[in-house]
């Protein structure tokens, strides 16, 4: 028989996925079994594996040394946790700076031209750089991650800068991706956008991404209902809120230009981006959905956006987090140089 004391890191989640984590989710069969035979127990009863786990709770696995052993290394061996990779992706990838970190919450500042999650095998990006981070300064361990993954639970563009919320334990991770889903995080962006825009306003419409060519479509209302049930299965809600802070002219390009400051109220992908681009106000530098000449003329290779603003509702579940509000107007230096001083 082995014991397993639930720590704080890693409460907060269903029992059957702590032993998803330990044993291996292929092996979900053999372990409701056990459950149903009573080899493993909680708390000494009975369980159905739905139960939240608690700091301090027990599981006793009334098992075979030889059937743990088997089970829980043939996991690790699945879950393929390349260390190395964490701590390549720590060292090489360069200007992230942590906003705040507490001992389950971590909040970034990503710098433009790195990726929140891999496209692929080979790539970098901030949910390798979140470990590496975490091992290097000694906050965990490598068996930590075969229970928990650290990692962001919103993301950003590759070419967006800005503020990015991650969990360090499974208790963090499932606090902050509920607040996301449900929407009672507030988070805001700073851009700016061709044309001249003034006070403030709701852009609302329905979005359809193209995923080969990675870019998204959007329309009104009129043309949604206009779509088949079939075709509007596709197509999702998007909701965005903007202020115009300043607007000047341009002679360069003999144009005006607006700051932004935007609400996010759905967080869709390329929802900004392509949101003002279908108003006729495309984001400065965004060569996906923008005038490229224009960018080309102002020396601007990736689009003028960030996330510099994040307010929590006051949540027991965030601790210190609960109502606070976190800004950070630097990272994207093309966007807070102040561009308006510039000489064009």
């Amino acid at each position: 028989m082995k014991e397993y004391i639930i720590t704080k890191k890693d409460s907060g989640q269903r029992a059957d996925k702590y032993l998803f984590r330990f044993f291996g989710v292929e092996n979900k069969n053999f372990i409701y079994k056990m459950i149903r035979k009573k080899n493993i127990v909680l708390n000494d009863k009975k369980m159905t594996g739905s139960e939240i786990l608690k700091e301090d709770d027990s599981l006793k696995l009334w098992l075979s040394d030889e059937t743990i052993e088997k089970f829980s290394k043939k996991n690790a061996s699945n879950d393929k946790i390349d260390i190395n990779r964490f701590l390549k992706a720590y060292s090489t990838l360069k200007g992230i700076e942590v906003l705040y970190e507490d001992e389950n919450f971590l909040i970034l500042n990503k710098p433009q031209g790195i990726l929140s999650q891999r496209s692929n095998d080979n790539d970098l990006s901030l949910n390798d750089w979140i470990p590496g981070y975490l091992l290097n300064n000694r906050l965990i361990d490598s068996d930590d991650l075969i229970n928990c993954r650290p990692s962001i639970v919103n993301r950003l563009d590759r070419n967006t800068s800005g503020i990015l919320l991650a969990g360090k334990t499974v208790y963090g991770l499932n606090v902050l991706s509920s607040m996301v889903k449900d929407r009672t995080i507030k988070k805001y962006y700073i851009t700016y956008a061709l044309g001249n825009i003034s006070g403030s306003g709701v852009l609302e419409g329905y979005l359809h991404k193209d995923e080969a060519q990675n870019k998204v479509n959007i329309i009104d209302n009129e043309k949604y209902m206009s779509l088949s049930e079939k075709e509007r299965a596709s197509y999702s809600y998007i909701k965005t809120e903007y202020k115009a802070l300043d607007t000047i002219y341009i002679n360069g390009i003999e144009k005006y230009v607006t700051k932004l400051c935007i609400d996010l109220i759905t967080g869709r992908s390329h929802q900004i981006r392509a949101h003002f681009s279908h108003m006729g106000h495309p984001l400065l530098g965004d060569n996906k959905y923008g005038d490229p000449q224009i960018n080309a003329r102002l020396h601007l290779k990736h689009q003028l956006l960030h996330a510099y603003r994040v307010i929590f509702p006051v949540d027991d579940r965030l601790i210190k987090l609960s109502g606070r509000e976190i800004t950070c107007l630097h990272g994207n230096p093309e966007v807070f140089e102040d561009l308006f001083s510039k000489s064009w």
